[in-house]
């Protein structure tokens, strides 16, 4: 058998730079990490005269321990009257194929040896991440290469990028994905502004491993192999600056992140939080459409936020922690288009028409609210960031495989006669796998329909021009 390599050692061919004093003694540690655990599984494979081949079966690698995500180790034991082969990838389940019945206690133990030799190659590939401090300017000096690295204490996790993470709601939104024990690592991405925010979240003791990417040269980098891609990105709203004000700025922007989307993570669920959502999801849309790669399910307009105030709204009227509240917000994400339906309040209750009155009228004016009282010092960053985590973390548990992931989101649609509505959705491993109709509503909610939809078509028309135009 061969000595286990680090990372490090694997890409040394293609790193002509000099290396640092602490890179050597990284590459030394691991390589005597790598020896002990060999002379170990070495004895161990001695005293019970286990026979054992080794193979190795990926993309682009000729080395047998130079592994990636996609990699498969193949090892034939001979246990003398069982002859077993077990196949399983870096990280990942092992399955088995006899034809006798094994020797259980010896079989064990030797799959137990062969998977410390795993744990340990990853151990390693996670310090050299660690302890070799990036170049904050271009994702090529990160050693980790591959997503094969786990958040503490966790089961392996997914990838996920944030594009427009050095702005008011991308700084809090990437703080807060970072805690998330669900993400292994981290993507960046901005204009401006990344190698800092990159740095300083990069500090956090939390698992997942962040990287940074500045400018349009690293998108597709920073978009390659993502299962989750956050797009808060865009120009923030001012004082007397409406949505539909936002949109000549961020319907480009939007544009030329889907067209990296659609090249480089087809398959990835996007979260699209620039405004103004009821557009910009037609436009991403449109850009997957003609890049052959639009999923519906896989497109979700984040309105988390509205019904992370209606709860709360709720709640402060009916006294009870807004944990305990859920109102489901439909229509759209802008204005009249946001319509809490307060007949279908958890717990069920009650309100008066001024009550109803007055917290749709604060629900779908809560953004406004925020940018007043912050008098042109910036719009609802923290309150979007937390909102956008929350609706984050249940995509994350869908696609993981969670059962019952219900949130409320704007999405491809059926159920009014408008392409995308928004309404609640269960949450997959392709994203919004069944849309919920409205259910029953009562005479003031049904007004308030026809109102959002009337606007909202509009709104939905402008998205699908400004790309076929």
């Amino acid at each position: 058998m061969a000595v286990l390599q680090s990372p490090s050692q694997g890409n040394k061919a293609n790193n002509p730079e000099v290396e640092s004093p602490q890179h050597n003694k990284l590459e030394e540690g691991s390589k005597k990490l790598g020896m002990h655990i060999e002379d170990i599984f070495t004895d161990y494979i001695n005293r019970t005269k286990i026979k054992l081949k080794r193979t190795l079966s990926g993309a682009g690698h000729e080395n047998q321990h130079a592994s990636s995500g996609k990699d498969k180790f193949t090892d034939y034991i001979d246990c003398g009257k069982v002859k077993l082969r077990t196949t399983s990838s870096v990280g990942g389940s092992v399955s088995c194929d006899a034809k006798t019945t094994p020797d259980l206690p010896v079989l064990q133990n030797t799959l137990i040896a062969m998977e410390s030799i795993r744990e340990a190659s990853q151990r390693i590939a996670r310090i050299s991440a660690h302890l070799q401090p990036p170049n904050s300017q271009t994702e090529e000096s990160c050693v980790l290469k591959r997503a094969d690295c786990r958040a503490k204490g966790g089961a392996p996790g997914f990838k996920v990028a944030i594009l427009g993470a050095a702005g008011g709601i991308g700084q809090p939104l990437a703080m807060l994905m970072k805690m998330n024990p669900l993400v292994s690592v981290l993507h960046l991405y901005d204009v401006v502004n990344t190698p800092g925010v990159t740095a300083d979240i990069g500090h956090m003791d939390t698992g997942a491993v962040v990287r940074g990417f500045l400018g349009q040269p690293q998108l597709e980098n920073a978009l390659t192999g993502m299962d989750l891609v956050i797009i808060p990105a865009g120009v923030p709203r001012k004082p007397g600056m409406t949505r539909d004000d936002l949109f000549n700025i961020n319907a480009g922007i939007v544009r030329t992140l889907c067209e990296g989307i659609a090249k480089c993570c087809p398959n990835a669920i996007v979260n699209l939080i620039s405004n103004p959502v009821n557009s910009t999801v037609p436009i991403a849309a449109e850009v997957f459409k003609k890049a052959g790669t639009y999923d519906p399910k896989r497109l979700l307009g984040v309105t988390m936020l509205d019904v992370v105030r209606a709860n709360t709204f709720v709640a402060e009227v009916l006294g009870l922690h807004p944990k305990e509240v859920d109102v489901p917000v439909v229509g759209g994400h802008a204005g009249v288009t946001i319509l809490p339906l307060l007949s279908q309040v958890k717990p069920p209750s009650s309100f008066t028409p001024e009550e109803t009155e007055n917290l749709t009228k604060r629900i779908q004016d809560g953004g406004t609210e925020v940018v007043q009282a912050k008098a042109g010092a910036g719009s609802a960053t923290l309150s979007m960031a937390y909102a956008a985590v929350k609706f984050a973390d249940a995509c994350l548990r869908g696609l993981r495989g969670d059962a019952g992931v219900v949130e409320c989101a704007f999405v491809a649609s059926e159920v009014t006669e408008l392409p995308f509505f928004a309404t609640k959705v269960r949450l997959g491993r392709r994203g919004a796998e069944e849309v919920y109709q409205l259910g029953p509503l009562n005479e003031y909610e049904r007004v308030g329909l026809e109102r959002a939809k009337k606007e909202l078509a509009e709104s939905i028309q402008k998205g699908v021009s400004f790309i076929r135009k």
